[in-house]
């Protein structure tokens, strides 16, 4: 019998007959869904039809340990955002072999290589957005000097680093800003969280220029680090296939939460998530890692707690000069209504995490639902024009469940103002505290977006609504008198490796003529 390749008229009808399923396809799609279907899409079809799914993954962590004592000596962690989720246009799954479910990795040193596999967890719970994270680790050998990602036809070198190893015994991780004025709820986490025992470490996308300068001094001062977080960009790939601008979730937050996880995986006792607005004030314990250890003491392989979040109502000073912490926390107000909280982890115990919380426990571990605290939530902040009366008796904020207990106590407030008032003396700081904003431009308009776009279809349960969420759905008009700091990096185009091509960043930095975005 002649084979199918040497039979031209059949071949001709089977292509015919294929293209026209194609195209019934996506008409079909494109009446029923209300998209429209491009010159584009059609050739994306075309190349996945001839040469499978391309998937593109974008490297946003790439940690190797030589000691670990979770993931094993010499290993390597990596986080990626990759278009897992098929594009609406293009669905032609059923058509296609399934998805690789393993990472291939060469790791080599001065005298020796090593292949291996590793296979990837996803981090994302759901299938709202096209671009997902994913997390894998492998152990490959010492002395590590390059590392590559493996594909059928060839290889990516791929950077990476070191986490930290300094020791610390709590670290807070700050949840990526953007188009950021919120200089007050800065200084009052900051300062309550150098208070209590912990080290913040905040991501920044960007933010009015004297809110980054006043970061950086306290930057500089030891409180806390700035992380530039870089968009994630795959130079040269049709929107078709991979969409990192319209369809990946909340400025790729989970990414940031499982980095910073990573990061600080073998030098911190506990890490926990937060975001600006958040503050986790110590109840049951003088310090956070003392209350935190109180908690898990008992529970049996504990990955991580979950605090709930209480909202509040704060009233600030818009002028810079009139502002205090001590006022900001005597305004605090309890709404008695609760939100959706967030996590305290192990490190050990742990190596990745969605927003609230990982989508899946480790075999054998347990989490806990904390009753004994909740997270200060300041879910409104009123910025007003009243003088500062630093000299009035502090109003000691209530806690959420009505009874007679505070928030916090006066002394530890009288020290946390102390410290500020210190900090505020110093001239350069003294210099960026009469450029902060008073007006809360950019503010109002992410609020405003969010609504419209997600949050009011999220609290009416109508999540068919729902777009992929994120900042990416506003329009950020600048603003003639205000000026933005923002982060930018150099995105290499890479050659099409199958069954994955590989992405990363190069020098990142931060500027301040691009103006303020959420990318």
């Amino acid at each position: 019998m002649r084979s199918f390749c040497r039979r031209p008229k059949e071949v001709f009808v089977f292509v015919f007959i294929l293209l026209f399923v194609v195209w019934l396809l996506v008409t079909i799609i494109e009446f029923s869904l209300g998209l429209t279907v491009t010159t584009e899409d059609l050739i994306a079809t075309g190349e996945i039809l001839r040469n499978g799914r391309q998937l593109k993954a974008f490297i946003t962590s790439s940690y190797y340990y030589p000691t670990s004592k979770s993931l094993g000596d010499n290993a390597i962690a990596l986080v990626m955002s990759i278009n897992l989720v098929w594009n609406p246009v293009i669905k032609l799954a059923p058509f296609l072999s399934s998805d690789p479910s393993e990472l291939v990795i060469m790791g080599s040193n001065a005298t020796a290589s090593v292949i291996v596999r590793a296979p990837y967890v996803r981090v994302t719970p759901h299938e709202v957005c096209q671009i997902i994270t994913i997390f894998a680790t492998a152990q490959l050998l010492p002395n590590v000097k390059s590392i590559s990602m493996l594909g059928y036809n060839g290889l990516a070198e791929i950077p990476f680093t070191m986490p930290s190893y300094t020791k610390r015994e709590v670290v807070v991780c700050t949840s990526p800003l953007y188009v950021s004025e919120q200089w007050q709820n800065f200084l009052l986490a900051v300062h309550i969280y150098r208070k209590f025992g912990a080290h913040m470490h905040l991501y920044l996308i960007s933010s009015v220029t004297p809110f980054y300068e006043l970061m950086k001094e306290y930057e500089k001062e030891g409180y806390m680090t700035v992380q530039p977080w870089v968009k994630v960009d795959f130079p040269g790939v049709p929107k078709t296939i991979a969409d990192p601008y319209n369809q990946i979730e909340f400025r790729n937050q989970a990414a940031s939460q499982t980095d910073c996880l990573l990061q600080f995986k073998e030098s911190a006792r506990f890490v926990t998530f937060l975001d600006l607005d958040d503050v986790l004030i110590p109840k049951v314990a003088p310090t956070y890692a003392e209350e935190f250890q109180k908690i898990m003491d008992g529970k049996k392989k504990m990955a991580y707690i979950f605090y709930h979040k209480e909202n509040y109502d704060a009233v600030v000073a818009r002028d810079s000069s009139r502002f205090s912490l001590k006022k900001m926390i005597g305004s605090l107000e309890c709404k008695h209504k609760r939100e959706t909280g967030k996590i305290v982890v192990d490190p050990r115990n742990l190596n990745y995490t969605w927003i609230h919380y990982p989508p899946i426990l480790p075999n054998g571990f347990q989490k806990y639902e904390v009753t004994e605290n909740v997270i200060t939530h300041l879910k409104t902040i009123v910025w007003t024009d009243e003088k500062n009366e630093s000299g009035r008796a502090l109003t000691e904020p209530l806690y959420f469940d009505n009874s007679t207990a505070k928030i916090i106590s006066s002394k530890y407030v009288a020290s946390i103002e102390k410290e500020f008032q210190r900090m505020i003396r110093k001239p350069r700081i003294r210099k960026i505290f009469a450029k902060l904003p008073n007006i809360h431009y950019f503010t109002d308009l992410v609020v405003k977006c969010y609504n419209n776009r997600y949050y009011r279809y999220h609290y009416l349960g109508r999540l068919e609504n729902i777009e992929c969420p994120g900042p990416q759905l506003c329009e950020f008009v600048q603003h003639p008198k205000i000026k933005c700091t923002h982060v930018t990096a150099t995105h290499i185009p890479m050659e099409t490796l199958y069954p994955i091509t590989y992405y990363y960043a190069t020098g990142t930095h931060f500027i301040n003529d691009i103006g303020c975005y959420a990318h």
